[in-house]
């Protein structure tokens, strides 16, 4: 019987399958896309002025969470006993962080520990309601600017894919629910100290 050789046959059968025996296709796989940009929440502002309660951008925390700061600017005369007002924050695309308030060392600077009451308004998520006040008939104080001059602070989250315009409205004091108050029992308002909204939020 006549053997018959193979030896041949399968080197050039692996000579093909090592040189893509497929002939002329291409072989690469699919393109994956890069992924988007990563978007950076920012935030900027304006110095307060004298008797004037302004939101300044704090510290930037996370790419989407800043820390806000509630800030007063000059007022000399020691007539101060606290704070009411609403912050309006677009629930479009902003969120409070819960439990995030903090008060600031305005109305503690001597000792006095101040009484704390913040949250947002039931059935409404985009109101955050603030009372920060001085107790137990504690005297009044001024402004010491660049020291004793921040009311509290908190912390705002940007949420996922938020759009802002150019301009301050997604985060806002309810001028019409805001007033400095003086430090008599009944903390009357203080018509010279006044609330402005002048800060800027972005994601780019």
């Amino acid at each position: 019987m006549r053997r018959v050789s193979r030896g041949p046959a399968v080197l050039m059968c692996a000579a093909l399958i090592g040189c893509g025996g497929k002939g002329g296709e291409g072989g690469g796989g699919p393109v994956v896309p890069p992924p988007p940009p990563t978007l950076t929440f920012k935030c900027s502002d304006s110095p307060q002025q004298p008797d004037q309660v302004v939101l300044r951008c704090g510290v930037r925390l996370t790419e989407d969470v800043w820390q806000i700061d509630v800030m007063i600017g000059a007022h000399p005369t020691s007539d101060i006993g606290g704070f009411a007002f609403d912050v309006l924050i677009d629930p479009m695309v902003l969120k409070y962080v819960p439990g995030s308030a903090v008060s600031g060392s305005m109305l503690f600077q001597d000792g006095e520990v101040p009484l704390l009451s913040v949250d947002t308004a039931p059935g409404d998520p985009g109101r955050l309601v603030v009372g920060i006040y001085r107790t137990g008939g504690a005297p009044g104080i001024a402004v010491v600017p660049g020291t004793f001059d921040r009311i509290m602070a908190f912390k705002v989250q940007a949420l996922p894919g938020a759009q802002f315009d150019p301009d301050p409205s997604h985060l806002r004091f309810d001028k019409t629910r805001s007033e400095a108050l003086d430090s008599s029992i009944q903390h009357q308002p203080i018509p010279s100290i006044t609330f402005s909204d002048q800060i800027l939020l972005s994601n780019q």
